[in-house]
């Protein structure tokens, strides 16, 4: 076969084009960081890199997810924590108020430190994290409670405002959903609920009723169990969170190292890789002016 002019430009600037196709490719891969910048580059490395950063993407929103439970369990262990302590001072109350070494006077100035108590009660019912009520259920825009009032502002009574049994709930991991919120109901209401108890001590100090004061201890005691009950369960929530979110930093970082060395250049090895292909692109042109020198130039343009 006779090989004409024609063919011999037509191979040469298929097999230029060739070569000046791969330093592009070298040059996107040392300019972006990444050999993987068309799927043609490495198609199975870029299915594997596209799973790994849908994982990282669920990954981060689980972080976010542990981060905004953890918040509201801490706030909801130190709301918790500071109930619990108010009525273990107000067990020592009772239990003065009980004594036959008090008059009357003295259990009605306890009485008036146990309606502080009572005050405060209400106060930590109304415990906010980022704006919603910790203790209102599902239904946190609203103050759970509210208080009845006699004529000398003294709380009688305190009605929920809402629903407040409802579970807030967070995914911290495909599949696992955890409860981030302590509902109101199991601790301001029911027997033996927290503002209850109060009341029924204050009043009894106040009619100078020895016999209900001594009975309300064993109230106090049992609101103590349940708060501290549920201290304890909010702290193992924090615990198993804060885990879950070791395994996933951890996870985390391992799939990173995957992704980096799926994608990532490798500098040095580029670099040699694309100043010997501009040698070849080099010596290609050098050689096909020689071969046809008349044509070369034209084709190119």
């Amino acid at each position: 076969m006779r090989v004409t002019t024609q063919m011999s430009v037509d191979t040469l600037v298929s097999n230029l084009d060739r070569s000046f196709e791969r330093i592009t490719k070298f040059q996107n891969s040392l300019s972006s960081g990444t050999r993987l910048n068309s799927l043609s580059d490495d198609p199975a490395a870029v299915e594997r890199s596209l799973s790994l950063r849908t994982e990282l993407r669920s990954f981060e929103q689980f972080r976010k997810n542990i981060d905004d439970g953890v918040g509201w369990l801490q706030l909801s262990e130190a709301t918790l924590n500071e109930m619990e302590g108010l009525f273990v001072e107000a067990g020592g109350l009772a239990v003065q108020g009980a004594s036959d070494t008090y008059n009357t006077q003295q259990r009605r100035a306890i009485a008036d430190q146990v309606d502080q108590f009572l005050e405060h009660s209400l106060n930590l019912s109304e415990a906010r994290y980022r704006g919603r009520y910790i203790f209102g259920g599902t239904q946190t825009s609203d103050p759970p409670y509210k208080a009845e009032r006699d004529a000398n502002g003294s709380i009688v009574a305190l009605k929920a405002q809402v629903d407040t049994g409802g579970s807030i709930e967070r995914e911290v991991s495909d599949g696992i959903v955890m409860q981030v919120n302590t509902p109101g109901k199991d601790l301001f209401e029911g027997d033996n609920n927290a503002f209850g108890v109060l009341v029924e001590l204050r009043d009894a100090l106040r009619a100078d009723d020895t016999r209900k004061v001594q009975a309300s201890l064993t109230s106090l005691a049992k609101v103590r169990e349940n708060i501290s009950s549920s201290r304890g369960l909010v702290g193992a929530r924090v615990n198993r969170m804060e885990i879950t979110r070791n395994l996933l930093d951890r996870m985390s970082a391992e799939m990173t190292a995957v992704l980096s060395a799926d994608e990532d250049t490798d500098l040095a090895d580029t670099i040699v890789n694309l100043r010997q292909e501009q040698d070849v692109f080099q010596a290609a042109l050098s050689s096909g002016n020689t071969a046809v020198p008349q044509s070369l130039i034209d084709f190119l343009r």
